[in-house]
């Protein structure tokens, strides 16, 4: 017998349901709020650039307005493009490629089987294009692979 839950839409109205798959309120912390650095809940940034309006001041992640999804891989190719571009600067070397707004996303379907899409968001403003590869468990052992990857980057393990 499934169990069935009211959810409170923002209006008051309560839904009932039997599986609720949701997304909560994104918004930036409220440390960063009251930087005054955000204009309609957002830090503005040059989408290739990631600089803010403050000069010497960049921004990459949930917390900017750059027009990609609010997810890691996203972040993560934010950062890398800035720290190129940053690195090449110091250096008095030639400017490197913008951030492009691409990245892909793994998505479970059970039976240990990986979809995999590769999403970007730039090159037709307003219109994300993405590939969709089938669930498969060769998608799920490179799924595997990068989780391995970053836990090794990020925490040496």
């Amino acid at each position: 017998m499934p169990i069935t839950a009211p959810h409170v839409l923002d209006d008051g109205v309560r839904l009932p349901y039997d599986l609720f798959l949701g997304i909560p309120v994104h918004r930036v912390p409220e440390v960063v709020e009251a930087s005054g650095m955000t204009e309609e809940g957002w830090i503005p940034v040059d989408k290739g650039t990631l600089a803010t309006r403050y000069p010497g001041v960049y921004a990459v992640g949930d917390v900017t307005s750059v027009g990609t999804a609010k997810a890691g891989v996203f972040a993560e190719g934010a950062a890398r493009a800035l720290a190129d571009q940053l690195i090449a600067r110091i250096r008095g070397q030639a400017r490197t490629p913008d951030y492009d707004g691409t990245a892909a996303c793994w998505i479970e379907f059970g039976d240990d089987e990986v979809a995999r899409i590769e999403v970007d968001f730039f090159s037709r403003p307003g219109h994300p294009v993405g590939t969709f590869t089938e669930p498969s468990l060769a998608t799920a052992e490179e799924k595997a692979e990068y989780g391995a990857s970053r836990r090794v980057r990020w925490f040496g393990a």
